[in-house]
């Protein structure tokens, strides 16, 4: 299958090789959707990888309506991302995305975001306005993303790049994929990585869907290793060497923020807060310190001017 799969790629030489891998874990009722939705991009040199990690359900039932289509394997239950580096190991193209198996694309995407990374050679992630649906594929909400800012992206943790996010192999080739020390947020990491080497742009179309349905794991009780995993980035981002001058900058902002979600998923309660400050002071020193002092004098401006 995968031999028969390499042929048809190899007749489409005038179109670069687009790789699209789908992990997939219980998601039989949006599985079908997902791959239609690739699958019927038109797009004519187009590699599809769909890897099972070892639903329960009858996702893999579901694969083999469309084997002679797709590459595909089932294998024991590994995690997210040893499934998402699985499929990026197998990985040919020239722009690759990984789409999830609940979040299809929408009509044309891999057209338009392969002639946009052609005419904007300089680019080497590309991203787009998302829709979001519910269960049933209905629209619910328009998501109109912010247009790319690493500095503003690290600071705040707050990531633009959704479901429509594709990058160049040469991304692939420097990172060699994510980190599975994070469990929950890796693709993160994976886009603080990526831009350091490179620009990545918007594209002001709406290419992908992203859904939200009451089989989704629900992230209760896990919002506190979320959070400390924030800090855990940081830690690795500010302890490579030769990062420029205008990001170590950003270090008490980012590590601040990072702080804030640690003591948000731990509740408001003296308690938590003290805990929060003191894990800010132990990852943050001296920076943190310094702008402690600030916020404080800041106040106690505040305080004068209003008696």
């Amino acid at each position: 299958m995968y031999t028969e799969m390499k042929k048809i790629i190899s007749k489409n030489k005038k179109y670069p090789l687009v790789t699209v891998i789908t992990p997939t874990y219980n998601r039989a009722p949006f599985l079908e959707e997902t791959i239609l939705s690739v699958l019927n991009q038109n797009y004519p040199n187009l590699e599809y990888i769909v890897l099972d990690d070892g639903s329960t359900d009858n996702s893999a039932k579901v694969i083999k309506k469309f084997k002679d289509k797709i590459i595909w394997e089932t294998h024991k239950n590994i995690g997210e991302v040893p499934t998402v580096n699985k499929g990026l190991a197998m990985s040919h193209g020239e722009i690759i995305g990984v789409v999830n198996s609940d979040d299809p694309l929408l009509p044309g995407a891999i057209s338009e975001i392969v002639k946009f990374m052609g005419e904007n050679p300089e680019i080497i992630v590309a991203y787009s306005d998302w829709i979001i649906i519910d269960g049933k594929g209905r629209r619910v909400k328009n998501v109109i993303t912010k247009d790319y800012d690493y500095e503003y992206m690290l600071k705040t943790h707050n990531c633009p790049l959704g479901a429509s996010a594709f990058f160049r192999k040469k991304v692939l080739d420097k990172l060699k994929g994510r980190d599975v020390s994070f469990k929950y947020i890796s693709d993160f990491d994976f886009w603080l990585r990526a831009g350091l080497i490179g620009n990545f742009a918007r594209i002001p179309k709406f290419l992908a869907a992203s859904r939200v349905h009451s089989d989704q794991a629900t992230i209760t009780g896990r919002g506190y290793k979320m959070a400390m995993e924030h800090i855990r980035i940081l830690n690795k981002v500010f302890a490579l060497p030769n990062l420029p001058l205008h990001i170590k900058k950003l270090k008490s902002e980012a590590y601040s923020s990072a702080c804030e979600a640690v003591r948000i998923s731990r509740g408001k309660t003296l308690t938590m807060k003290v805990l929060s400050f003191l894990i800010s002071i132990y990852y943050m020193r001296s920076s943190y310190l310094k702008m402690f002092i600030k916020f404080r004098l800041n106040k106690l401006q505040s305080y004068k001017k209003a008696s």
